[in-house]
């Protein structure tokens, strides 16, 4: 016999012995559940409740909802099983089908779920304010989004008429993609895309549709589904805005689309993959907007801010910015140029694409089929009497090297390197072939920087961290340095994701006597890394701690962005 959830909570002394006897008559005479009276009535944690239910039945308990459904069951599985919010389906094998309810004795949907997918059913547990909150998110309304998508894609329905779209001619495919129905959805996306606020729009196709999901703060998630006769002319639409050749089918492609909405211009940056069950479309939606492009936005601590305004204000000298695809270098590269640009100095930038446009900044498409590298326009520029070089990227030995020769001939140059750390950028540019009394000549400064969400302000929520979370991180970082935290909680502002927004966490390495005495010694990075910390150097995880007791972001955000090797005292 399961013990009862009163005698666990009185076991953990978090009630005692008379609360809970007034608590069990008052359930009885208001026929509620003991754990719903002291969540709703009590003023108990509802998470503390769960715990107990965790270990009454015997049931794993699911923290992030948002992570763990099986959204490919969901589409396979019968929705009205779901739409209540008494389940969800979060993983399968052969025989066995695992859901998540929040409901402990709800026997009903486990038998129901176990007849409508032919599998044994194992559940698990989560609480209910997380169980309303995804339902809520996920069917609200049926959304008018996906109203309007679906009467779109009847009309084209209408008008195809059993029509084979793969006999048809490349007259009659440009004619299709110019129908009403197909030009309103491509608009109908893109619009979506831009009020979700989202920096991709992904068109994924499978062998009888197509799946279309939006990137927002990072993070992927499926927003419809396009039936195949209307994927088809839809990628062959946006094809067209971005000037690509649409019989093309077998080779990747590049294109743009100038795009207006509300008044505010956007370019689009289109790829196309060729896929088994046709082309993957990716749209990157860049936004014009300079607010973006203020240093004091980036979200840098006040000291490192001080140390990057001093170094960007230099004659001469190398600075990189380091990361990983998607963490927000050119942000902060754009954001540097903003600060120093005026009509005393000329800036010249080489970029694959240009994502930012800046009024009185002279920037150079690459194109590396007609011969522009980044090595030939490098050179090309140093003839134009540049002051500050922006080089986009620097992947090779002689782009590498010219950027450095320019470092020391009287130009101020920014770049970026596709490192996890600061410190590793030096061991970036050795492995290129520059010596390291080049490097230490040249350089003036190394940031590093991941993306993190932010709290939505109108709904995150203040609560003690939970035991799993606090082993995570002592898993990963080390003794957790504080005992609350804010966490999501969801609200119309933010669409119920609790998040709003993205900025960085930041390591900065200002080149002191020293550190250029370490790179031309050829210090180890270990080496190099000991002497920065003993003075002073903080590094990313502390920078997202302080984003965490700021109650900016979550530990769990730290943990997901951050590449961990070292502990945090």
């Amino acid at each position: 016999m399961p013990e009862k959830i009163g005698q666990i909570l009185l076991r953990d002394k978090l009630i005692d012995e008379f609360s809970l006897e007034a608590a069990l008559s008052e359930c009885r005479d208001k026929g509620m559940r003991l754990g719903e009276l002291l969540v709703s009535q009590k003023g108990f944690s509802e998470e503390r409740i769960y715990f107990a239910l965790s270990e009454q039945f015997g049931l794993p308990l699911v923290h992030n909802l948002d992570d763990s459904i099986d959204y490919e069951l969901l589409k396979e599985l019968p929705v009205e099983l779901f739409k209540q919010g008494r389940c969800f389906p979060i993983g399968s094998d052969d025989t066995v089908l695992r859901i998540v309810v929040s409901d402990p004795l709800d026997l009903a949907i486990v038998m129901e779920a176990e007849i409508a997918s032919g599998l044994m059913v194992e559940t698990f547990l989560v609480q209910q304010s997380e169980m309303v909150r995804v339902c809520k998110d996920f069917f609200k309304n049926e959304s008018f989004f996906k109203e309007t998508a679906g009467k779109i894609s009847r009309e084209y329905e209408k008008q195809l008429h059993g029509i084979d779209e793969a006999k048809l001619s490349l007259d009659e495919i440009r004619r299709n993609t110019e129908s009403e129905p197909v030009v309103k959805m491509v608009s109908l996306i893109f619009d979506e895309a831009i009020n979700q606020r989202a920096s991709d729009v992904h068109v994924e196709p499978s062998e009888d549709k197509a799946l279309v999901r939006f990137r927002v703060d990072g993070m992927l998630k499926q927003h419809m589904e396009l039936t195949r006769w209307m994927y088809v002319p839809l990628t062959s639409r946006i094809k067209i805005l971005a000037e690509l050749d649409i019989a093309e089918k077998r080779v990747p492609q590049d294109g743009r689309i100038r795009y207006t909405y509300r008044n505010k211009t956007y370019d689009f940056r289109v790829s196309t993959l060729p896929t088994h069950y046709g082309e993957k479309t990716v749209v990157r939606i860049l936004k014009h907007d300079l607010s973006l492009l203020e240093v004091e936005n980036l979200g840098i601590e006040p000291k490192e801010l001080k140390q990057l305004l001093e170094v960007i204000e230099k004659p001469q000298g190398m600075i990189f910015v380091t990361g990983p695809t998607g963490s927000g270098k050119s942000s902060t590269l754009f954001a540097c140029l903003n600060r120093i640009r005026s009509k005393e100095i000329n800036i010249t930038t080489i970029e694959n694409p240009i994502e930012y446009k800046l009024e009185g900044v002279n920037q150079v498409q690459i194109n590396e089929k007609a011969g522009v590298t980044f090595a030939t326009t490098l050179r090309s520029i140093l003839r134009q009497d540049p002051d500050v070089i922006l080089v986009g990227e620097i992947r090779d030995k002689e782009t590498a090297e010219i950027a450095i020769q320019a470092s020391q001939t009287g130009h101020l140059v920014f770049s970026t390197l596709h490192t996890n750390d600061a410190v590793s950028a030096v061991t970036r540019l050795k492995d290129l072939g520059i010596p390291g009394f080049l490097i230490s000549s040249s350089l003036l400064a190394v940031i590093a920087q991941r993306l993190i969400r932010i709290l939505c302000p109108y709904c995150k929520v203040k609560k003690a961290i939970p035991d799993e979370l606090k082993l995570r991180w002592k898993k990963t970082i080390g003794d957790i340095p504080f005992s609350e935290a804010y966490f999501p909680a969801g609200c119309e502002t933010c669409r119920n994701s609790g998040f709003l927004g993205r900025k960085g966490i930041f390591e900065m390495i200002p080149v002191t006597d020293e550190v250029r005495t370490m790179v031309t010694e050829n210090s180890t990075e270990a080496q190099l890394k000991n002497y920065l910390r003993k003075h002073g150097m903080r590094s990313m995880t502390q920078s997202g701690i302080d984003k965490i007791l700021q109650g900016v972001t979550t530990p769990e955000e730290v943990l997901r962005v951050v590449l961990v090797d070292e502990v945090v005292e």
